[in-house]
């Protein structure tokens, strides 16, 4: 089954991150951040993991992977060059597109992304033009969408309020289904509650502010909703087996 994700494309990128180099590792998973997204083109071939997915990426292509998902790859053979861009999109409203995780023939646009990439230290115009081209090129309508429409407009709701008290009667709400629907939905996706589901994305979103920002923990405990240190540090520690001060200080995660 082809997968998606949702995007609202009523605005070109504001903030761009691009490079290129050789994997360091043979695997690696990460975080992305609730507001990035991040394109991958790989060379050659990899597995590569979005939440609970994964699947064969083959040599030449590209893979685009939503804020907020828990991303990875493993290299399956020797060769490892690649080229990435992350980026924003701020709109916040208007039309909304699917965005295919997956293009398996991406070299038709390795030109223009290799150029792009290379321009975001200097101009960052070409970069927004290409990238919002290139959303748009590969979009289809929101029809796709149907099938898990519930799905996304919960996950968009909670990772957009981490910070705020959450209840399954309120997402589901929003989502347009009874909690009971919203249950079954996440049970078939992610083989998980509602509730674990928001306490998986709190944690992800708390070990990923210790990793990569200077925050202070009272602050990131607040960010992602846990606003009592006690009941925080409990939380990182049984997901992780380490405080937030000690996950932080380990250079594995730095």
């Amino acid at each position: 089954m082809k997968l998606y994700s949702p995007a609202l494309l009523g605005a070109p990128p504001s903030v761009i991150y691009a490079g290129d180099g050789e994997f360091r590792e043979n695997r690696r998973e990460w975080i992305q951040a609730p507001t990035l997204w991040t394109v991958i083109y790989y060379h050659h071939q990899n597995t590569v993991y979005l939440n609970q997915r994964a699947f064969l990426a083959p040599p030449d292509s590209m893979c685009i992977f939503p804020p907020g998902c828990r991303a990875g790859h493993t290299l399956i053979d020797g060769e490892t060059s690649h080229i990435y861009c992350s980026f924003n999109l701020p709109a916040t409203t208007g039309r909304r597109y699917a965005i295919p995780v997956q293009i398996e023939d991406a070299r038709a646009y390795l030109p223009a992304l290799e150029k792009a990439c290379q321009g975001v230290s200097q101009d960052l115009d070409h970069p927004r033009a290409f990238i919002w081209g290139f959303l748009f090129a590969i979009a289809e309508g929101e029809y796709v969408l149907r099938e898990h429409e519930a799905l996304y407009a919960a996950e968009s709701f909670i990772l957009n309020h981490l910070a705020d008290p959450l209840r399954v009667p309120q997402i589901a709400e929003h989502a347009g289904v009874s909690p009971r629907q919203l249950l079954r939905i996440f049970r078939d996706e992610h083989r998980m509650t509602v509730q674990e589901f928001i306490r998986a994305k709190r944690v992800q979103e708390a070990c990923r502010l210790l990793s990569t920002t200077s925050r202070t923990i009272k602050s990131i405990a607040g960010a992602v909703g846990v606003p009592d240190l006690a009941q925080f540090n409990k939380l990182i520690r049984a997901e992780t087996g380490t405080s937030p001060r000690k996950f932080r200080s380990t250079p594995e995660h730095l």
